[in-house]
C-alpha cells in the first residue's frame, strides 16, 4: 500500500499509539546489540508514558525483525500490534505515547526524497536507477546499431566507417533519451541526473525533449562499469537530491510569506486551526519539533480541532486532547489539505510552529 494511503489509515485508526523512529547505527560492530540498546531506552521512555506492554511486546518483534541489516525504522502499534512498519535509509530515534500517531517524521522524510532518474550512458545504450529511497535498478537500454568503434580500417572506406559510427551512436542515444522520458514520466521525476561516456552524454541531452530539459543534471562521475568514482558518484546525486528538497521548501516559504500579506494565508495556532475547521487550508504548514508539547484538543471528525476544549463540549462531550502537531496534521488529512513538515528553526517558517496556504483569501466564502 502506497504511504500516502497507509498514513491516512493510520490517521483514521483508534489509539492510543506507541510512535518508534529507530535511525540506524553508527560504525559498531554488532548493529543488533547496538540498535537493541537504543531501543531499550525508548522503551522505557514509553512505559514510563503510559504504553502498554502488549503493545510495546508487539513493538520488539518489529526491531527484532530488522535482524542484521543496518536499516532505519518506522514503527506503528497500537492495541497490541504493529499497525504499519517502515523500513528507511535514516531518520532520527524516536518515541512517543500518544492518541494519535506521529506521523511528522515519516513525512519529513519522505519529502526529503524527491523522486530522481539516473541515466548511466555509453555509446552501446544506458543503465537506468530510479532514486527515491536509495539507487535501485530500473532497466537496461541496449542500442541496436552494432557499428559502434570509429577506428575502422584506413584507406577509402575510413570515412564511410566514422558516419557509420556516428549514426550509430545517434541512434543510440535516441533510443535512450526515449526511454529517460518515459522512466521520468512513469515516476514523476524532479531530476535526471546524466553521467558516462562524455560523446553520449552530449548526443542524449540533444534527443531529450524540451519537457525534460530543464530536469538535467550532468555529472563528471559514474558510468555504466564500476570504477573507483562510483560512491562519489552515489554522493554527488544524494546531495542533488537533498538541494532540490531544500529549494522545494525555500519556494513553499516564500509563496507562504507572499501569501500571507495578501490574505491568502494565516500563520500561528489560533488563525490555522480556524482555517483547518473550516476546511480552508490548502497546505499546512507544521514545524516538526520534538520538544514542542503543546497540546489541543479533538473530536471523531477529524475538522473537530481546538485549543479550547468548551468549544467542543457541547457536540462531542468530552474530546480527546493530543500533542498539538499530531491533531493539526490529523485535522489536514481529514480535510483534504496537504502538508509540508519543517524542521525547527527555519527563519521564515511560520512564527509560532504552525500556518497555512489557503484555499480561498481570509475575508471572502469559497465558490
Amino acid at each position: 500500500m502506497p504511504v500516502d494511503a497507509e498514513i491516512g489509515r493510520l490517521l483514521a485508526a483508534v489509539g492510543p499509539f506507541v510512535t518508534l523512529c529507530l535511525g540506524v547505527s553508527g560504525e559498531v560492530d554488532d548493529v543488533v546489540a547496538e540498535r537493541e540498546l537504543r531501543w531499550r531506552g525508548l522503551r522505557g521512555q514509553l512505559a514510563v508514558d503510559g504504553a502498554d506492554g502488549a503493545t510495546l511486546g508487539a513493538v520488539d518483534e518489529a526491531v527484532a525483525s530488522v535482524g542484521p541489516d543496518n536499516a532505519a525504522l518506522a514503527v506503528f502499534a497500537a492495541d497490541g500490534r504493529v499497525a504499519w512498519l517502515q523500513r528507511l535509509r535514516r531518520i532520527n530515534d524516536r518515541a512517543v505515547w500518544g492518541p494519535l500517531p506521529c506521523v511528522l517524521p515519516l513525512l519529513a522524510y519522505e519529502q526529503s526524497t524527491v523522486s530522481c532518474v539516473v541515466v548511466l550512458t555509453d555509446r552501446t545504450g544506458a543503465d537506468l536507477r530510479v532514486n527515491v529511497d536509495g539507487l535501485r535498478f530500473a532497466g537496461e537500454v541496449v542500442g541496436t546499431d552494432d557499428v559502434i568503434e570509429r577506428n575502422a580500417p584506413g584507406g577509402w572506406s575510413q570515412l564511410r566507417y566514422q558516419h557509420r559510427a556516428e549514426d550509430s551512436w545517434e541512434h543510440n542515444a535516441a533510443q535512450v533519451a526515449d526511454a529517460v522520458t518515459g522512466l521520468a514520466e512513469r515516476v514523476d521525476a524532479a531530476l535526471v541526473v546524466l553521467a558516462g561516456d562524455v560523446r553520449a552524454v552530449q548526443l542524449l541531452r540533444k534527443h531529450l525533449p524540451a519537457r525534460v530539459v530543464p530536469l538535467v543534471r550532468q555529472l563528471e562521475h559514474g558510468g555504466r562499469h564500476p570504477s573507483r568514482g562510483d560512491r562519489q558518484h552515489a554522493r554527488q546525486v544524494r546531495d542533488l537530491v537533498e538541494a532540490e528538497a531544500h529549494v522545494r521548501t525555500a519556494d513553499l516559504l516564500a509563496r507562504f510569506a507572499v501569501d500571507h500579506a495578501h490574505g491568502r494565508a494565516v500563520d500561528g495556532v489560533v488563525a490555522t486551526l480556524d482555517a483547518l475547521v473550516r476546511s480552508q487550508a490548502r497546505t499546512l504548514l507544521v514545524v516538526d519539533d520534538p520538544c514542542d508539547e503543546r497540546i489541543a484538543w479533538f473530536g471523531p471528525e477529524l475538522a473537530d480541532v481546538t485549543t479550547d476544549p468548551s468549544m467542543l463540549a457541547d457536540r462531542v462531550g468530552a474530546p480527546t486532547v493530543g500533542r498539538l502537531a499530531d491533531v493539526a496534521v490529523r485535522a489536514a488529512w481529514g480535510t483534504g489539505a496537504a502538508i509540508r513538515a519543517l524542521s525547527a528553526g527555519l527563519p521564515d517558517g511560520p512564527s509560532d510552529g504552525l500556518g497555512a496556504l489557503l484555499r480561498y483569501p481570509l475575508g471572502s466564502q469559497p465558490r
